[in-house]
């Protein structure tokens, strides 16, 4: 399957993921792999500036929803994963690549796809019955919110779901059908709506 070409925009969010090789769990544990994610975030930041909305890091695969300002996401991309990867490669001694391929992007144009994909982002967790609320998840930026933990780097999230009745929201199951449009957005350019899917509008 060809490439799709990268749509630039320096002011609409892009939902990004990356798995690892194979679907392989990670080899170092968790808390490990959190430090050097958080550390390539920052000096890839450091390289690429971008705005980071959500972050969340799972067992295999990463999932991060990210402005970009100087629409600059292949570059950052290419930074972060790189310095990851040689990170982990450097503590474990692994010699074969530790990402399975190109990360998955997606450019989010409309406001109902961005506050699911937010709601998508966080509940990985709670979807995999790793924890039973999102706020729960230690590898997530959303702890590092609603605790005041600190991370690497500022957290642009200006959505304000942390209140008691923002979180009961943030932990409400996503649609089924909205959940399937949005792992399929990952292998489109834009996401086409529910709504307006026959209709093929780019909203």
């Amino acid at each position: 399957m060809p490439r799709k070409t990268l749509i630039r925009s320096n002011n609409l969010p892009y939902h990004v993921t990356a798995r690892s090789n194979n679907k392989e769990w990670f080899t170092l544990p968790m808390p490990d792999m959190w430090d050097l994610a958080q550390e390539s975030l920052r000096e890839a930041i450091g390289v690429h500036r971008v705005e980071v909305i959500s972050f969340v890091l799972m067992g295999n695969h990463y999932h991060m929803l990210l402005l970009t300002p100087e629409a600059n996401l292949d570059n950052f991309m290419y930074e972060f994963n790189k310095r990851f990867a040689l990170k982990i490669k450097n503590r474990t001694g692994q010699i074969n690549r530790i990402f399975g391929g190109r990360y998955k992007w997606c450019l989010i144009q409309s406001q109902h796809y961005l506050i699911n994909c937010y709601k998508y982002v966080y509940q990985n967790p709670v979807r995999a019955g790793l924890v039973q609320s999102c706020e729960d998840y230690p590898f997530s930026t959303l702890r590092s919110l609603i605790k005041n933990i600190k991370f690497s780097i500022p957290i642009h999230d200006k959505y304000g779901f942390k209140d008691e009745f923002g979180l009961r929201w943030l932990n409400q199951k996503i649609d089924s059908e909205e959940e399937k449009a949005l792992k399929s957005g990952l292998s489109k350019a834009v996401l086409v709506t529910l709504k307006d899917r026959d209709k093929r509008e780019k909203i």
